[in-house]
């Protein structure tokens, strides 16, 4: 497999594992009374939008996330409320949860339950491991050259969604934490989310430059 083919199918299964995010965020919402206002997957310019029923929906290029919005449209100036705050708790944590289980059921599908559970409590530890991660790059980009994608599928599944259950308050798992005080975030809240983020981008940009260097 040549690296343009390698970086095809890293982008669709960066793009398979957003996606499958995002419908079952959705899905879980919507069954449990709180509807999206708009499902946009993928980051970047708008290249396809429609609305399919009251969901607005975008397509965009850039796979390395994707979003879900329950912001409900609000007169001019007035703040914006989400739907998810008529839920209670215990539904908003479902909302949350529910699609990183998921992920982690797909992992157990595509590697058998103990491989995709060992791989998943292993990614709790993969930020903190700067050092391990090109040649952890190079195996994955390995399984996709022997087309393997199966595994690579579980492999990202399962990683992904330990990353995400990260206690970060950009994060799902720290959105989790947050419930109690989801109606008002505290001042401490917001200053965790900055140094969270100022943490996060030049790991992500470190991240970015192994894999770019791998396949180059």
């Amino acid at each position: 497999m040549d690296r343009l083919s390698q970086l095809l199918w890293l982008w669709m299964l960066f793009f398979a594992v957003n996606a499958l995010w995002a419908l079952a965020q959705a899905a879980v919402a919507s069954t449990v009374g709180a509807r999206p206002v708009s499902i946009v997957l993928g980051y970047g310019p708008t290249l396809l939008s429609a609305r399919l029923g009251s969901i607005l929906w975008a397509f965009r290029p850039l796979a390395l996330g994707s979003a879900v919005s329950f912001d409900e449209p609000t007169a001019e100036g007035a703040p914006a409320r989400s739907r998810l705050l008529q839920l209670s708790p215990p539904l908003h944590a479902a909302v949350i949860l529910l699609p990183w289980v998921l992920q982690v059921a797909i992992a157990m599908a595509c590697l058998g339950p103990t491989e995709a559970l060992r791989q998943f409590v292993s990614g709790f530890a993969v930020p903190f491991e700067p050092s391990l991660l090109p040649g952890r790059v190079e195996r994955f980009l390995a399984l996709l050259r022997d087309g393997d994608l199966l595994r690579a599928w579980g492999l990202m599944s399962a990683k992904l969604a330990a990353l995400n259950l990260l206690p970060l308050p950009a994060l799902a798992g720290g959105t989790f934490l947050l419930l109690p005080w989801r109606k008002g975030y505290p001042v401490w809240a917001g200053l965790l989310g900055v140094l969270g983020l100022l943490a996060a981008v030049p790991w992500v940009l470190y991240v970015l430059y192994v894999v770019i260097k791998a396949l180059v």
